[in-house]
This record gives C-alpha cells, sequence and structure tokens, in this order.
C-alpha cells in the first residue's frame, strides 16, 4: 500500500531546503562587505573643547574665543561651558565672539548651519598661553609627559556628552612600557572633567609618553606640562597632541634665543627605530652641525639634547625640525627660553582651507612640509572680521613661508592650492606660544550598517 505524504509534511521538508537553495544560488554576503566605509552627510552638530585654564602661572586673562562656520551667510549662538554651566554665544562667520567660561574646561556647540568648520580657542597671558580647542578623537598621543617633581604632567579627559565615557592610557618611559592599572578603563562621567597627575599616578624619573585610547563614549583629551628646573614657580603650558605615530614627523615652532631644547621620540613598534633630525627653514631643510642618529628601542621612549644643535638655526629664524625615522615614532619638542616654556608636537597637513583663532599681539604664520608645488593664500581678520592682510606664498617640497601677521589679528585663515602644508602661528611678546592649524571638520559620518546572513 502506497503511502501518500500530507500537505503538512511536504511544506515542513520542502521549504527549507528551497530557502537553502536560494541563499546558495543568490549569495547575499559575496560581494558585500560587512562592513563599508562611512557615508559622508551634512554635519548638523559639532563641539569644541577647550582645556581648563593653567593654574599657578600669575596668569592675568583667560577666556575662550570662537569664530563662525564654513558658511559665510552663518549667524546665530552657539553654547560655550560645560553641562549645566553652558551660556549661549552669539557668532558669526568670519568674526570672532569672546566668552569667560570659568577656568574649568569649556565644549563650544554648534548647530546647523553653525556646525560646519566652527573654530575656537583659549588664550591667556602673562606669561603668554594658546591652545585650539579641538572635537573629541578616539585616539592621540602626548609625547614629552613628566611624572617628577621638576617636570610634572596632568592628564585631563572631558566628556562632553550626557552618558559616561572610558579611557585606556598606554604609558611608555625609557625602559618601557609602564603598567599603571589607575590609567586602565577609567571612567568620566557625562558633562565632567577629570584630571589624573602623572606625579602621583606613577611617580617616575625620564619621558613619557601617553597613548590615550576612548574605549566607550567620546573624550576630549589635554594635557598640562609644567617645568621647575631652578625650584621657583613652574613654567606651564599645554602639551599638544599628536594623532599617531609616522615616520615622517615635522615639528614647527622653534623659538629664538638662549634656553634648553628637548626632543622626545616614542617608539610603539616591536623593532629599533633610527631616525634623523633636519632643520626647517622657509627656503630649505638641511641636516645641523652635530646632529647625530637617534635610536629608540622597541616600546620606549628616547630623549635628546638639542641646545647646541638647534641654538644657532632658532637664531636665524628656523621654523622647525622633522624627523625621519625608518619605522613609526611619534614626537615632541619642549623648549625653555628666557623661563618661558614652549612644547611642539607633529601635526598634519592641511589640504583643504582652514583657520585658527589666536590672541592679539605679534605672531607669525609658518608653513612648511609642502607635498608638492602650490600655493597658500593667508588672510588676517580682525575680531570684527576686517581683512588686514593677504599674502599668496609659493610652496614647494623643500620651501614654505614665514609671514609676519599684523598684531591685531584675531583669525587666520589659510586656503592651500595644488599641494597639502603644514601650518602653524608662532605667537610672541609676553612669552610664546604655538597653534597649529588643522584639519576643520566640515561634514559627519554616518555608519554603513548592513543586514548580514547568519
Amino acid at each position: 500500500m502506497r503511502r501518500r505524504f500530507g500537505v503538512d509534511v511536504v511544506l515542513a521538508v520542502v521549504l527549507p531546503v528551497a530557502c537553502a537553495l536560494a541563499l546558495f544560488v543568490v549569495r547575499p554576503d559575496r560581494g558585500q562587505p560587512g562592513t563599508g566605509e562611512p557615508v559622508a552627510t551634512a554635519l548638523s552638530t559639532s563641539s569644541l573643547v577647550c582645556p581648563s585654564a593653567l593654574t599657578g602661572t600669575g596668569t592675568d586673562a583667560t577666556g575662550v574665543s570662537v569664530s563662525g562656520s564654513a558658511d559665510e551667510a552663518a549667524d546665530g549662538e552657539v553654547t560655550v561651558g560645560l553641562g549645566q554651566t553652558s551660556a549661549p554665544l552669539r557668532v558669526r562667520s568670519g568674526r570672532v565672539s569672546a566668552a569667560e567660561p570659568g577656568a574649568g574646561a569649556a565644549v563650544v556647540t554648534g548647530t546647523g548651519a553653525l556646525a560646519p568648520g566652527l573654530v575656537a580657542g583659549r588664550s591667556q597671558s602673562a606669561p603668554l598661553a594658546a591652545v585650539d580647542c579641538a572635537p573629541p578623537v578616539a585616539d592621540q598621543w602626548f609625547t614629552g609627559a613628566g611624572a617628577e617633581p621638576t617636570h610634572d604632567s596632568v592628564l585631563e579627559l572631558t566628556n562632553p556628552n550626557t552618558g559616561p565615557a572610558i579611557a585606556d592610557v598606554t604609558v611608555r618611559g625609557p625602559s618601557g612600557v609602564v603598567d599603571v592599572p589607575a590609567l586602565r578603563g577609567v571612567s568620566v562621567p557625562g558633562s565632567t572633567t577629570v584630571q589624573l597627575d602623572m606625579g602621583q599616578v606613577l611617580p617616575r624619573r625620564g619621558e613619557l609618553a601617553l597613548e590615550v585610547h576612548t574605549t566607550r563614549g567620546r573624550l576630549a583629551v589635554h594635557v598640562v606640562d609644567a617645568v621647575d628646573d631652578l625650584g621657583g614657580a613652574a613654567s606651564r603650558d599645554w602639551l599638544p597632541a599628536q594623532a599617531e605615530p609616522s615616520s615622517e614627523n615635522l615639528v614647527l615652532g622653534l623659538v629664538p634665543g638662549a634656553g634648553e631644547r628637548t626632543l622626545v621620540l616614542a617608539n610603539p613598534g616591536a623593532d629599533e627605530v633610527r631616525a634623523e633630525l633636519q632643520v626647517v627653514t622657509a627656503t630649505s631643510v638641511f641636516t645641523p652641525t652635530g646632529a647625530e642618529t637617534i635610536r629608540v628601542a622597541p616600546g620606549t621612549t628616547e630623549s635628546v639634547t638639542l641646545d647646541d644643535v638647534l641654538a644657532q638655526s632658532a637664531q636665524d629664524g628656523a621654523l622647525g625640525v622633522l624627523v625621519s625615522s625608518n619605522g613609526p615614532v611619534t614626537t615632541g619638542l619642549r623648549q625653555v627660553v628666557d623661563g618661558d616654556l614652549s612644547l611642539l608636537a607633529a601635526g598634519a597637513a592641511v589640504d583643504a582651507p582652514t583657520a585658527a583663532v589666536v590672541p592679539a599681539g605679534p605672531k607669525r604664520l609658518l608653513l612648511a612640509g609642502a607635498t608638492g608645488t602650490g600655493t597658500a593664500t593667508v588672510t588676517a581678520y580682525d575680531a570684527k572680521g576686517k581683512a588686514l592682510a593677504e599674502q599668496a606664498v609659493d610652496l614647494a617640497v623643500q620651501a614654505g613661508g614665514d609671514v609676519e601677521l599684523p598684531d591685531a589679528t584675531a583669525l587666520v585663515g589659510v586656503v592651500p592650492e595644488g599641494a597639502a602644508v603644514h601650518a602653524a602661528v608662532l605667537l610672541t611678546g609676553g612669552g610664546t606660544a604655538v597653534v597649529p592649524l588643522r584639519e576643520l571638520v566640515l561634514t559627519g559620518l554616518v555608519p554603513d550598517v548592513r543586514p548580514g546572513v547568519p
């Protein structure tokens, strides 16, 4: 007797087989990677974070300056502050507005047309100090930090959002990676700032490199460096961050005058790195007399005193130094000239219009490290948006520019054409400070999320 299968049996057997065959034929996972590149979109909100004011330096003024966005018609309000202390500030494109948010860290938030290209900076006088207020990033390096009585650094983590954020800090020193449990999983509650004194967390001698990785949320990271060689009042400045290690590190902002100059290199790799030092001027790049090959062991830092090597070059108007190595390193240069501390780090070249807000006083724009032949148009504006000066600078691989800016300059704009170039503003008068120019945030990124087959 022949057995007949019911409809339920047929569906239970046939449908799964048919689905499997369909998936085998279609293969939706083929040609569609699990993760794609983020998609650029219009920027609706942007946040810049300014560090806390320097303390213990006899400062007589501190404030935050904000300039409107890349949209020439943008006119409205941004907020300046942190959490409940935030207050509105009227800004316009091309003009600079001043805020007094207090001594703590401050978040500058722009929305709508004021979001793309928003720029801000914090500055103070007596002694002069200035820093760019940048957006939070996931990874940063600070090379040349200290954790000893005569050279100490304070790490500042600011959370601009309402949710908690977490960071891991890896410390490298002359003997290798330092195990510091207190710097793993550092939690920062929403709309707050956490400060960690390296001299208390890991007291030790030698130059340090701090690698800060945000594992949850968003964090803006700043480091305040203090040097006290004579046992008197310490000189303080903000230690600039470097985005990532590189085999070509250009540091701009040599200060003329007698003093101490210490170059610090950090090698995150597993092999020894050999580095060569060159001096960069507006018209050439050359190896100075007395410069020797610098060897950096795996996972360590190495410091070199450059007092004699750079003294004459700085006096002659050199713009900076170029460190070329056979492996990626991070670079920091500490200068103590006439009792004033200034700190430099390797920055990135910019290939699109950029700008920076700066305090009043003597200043120069330094251009170097061009990737090819081109021009850079430099425009200086006062706080009301009036153009004070404009100059086109010819760029070449080993040639840049040293442009003197009017003392009243509050906003510096640089438009490179034909080549990317490194740019920084050197401020003088009552001390020295260097403000690098960076790529402006003009668009947002949306993750490429797709359904996948298990």
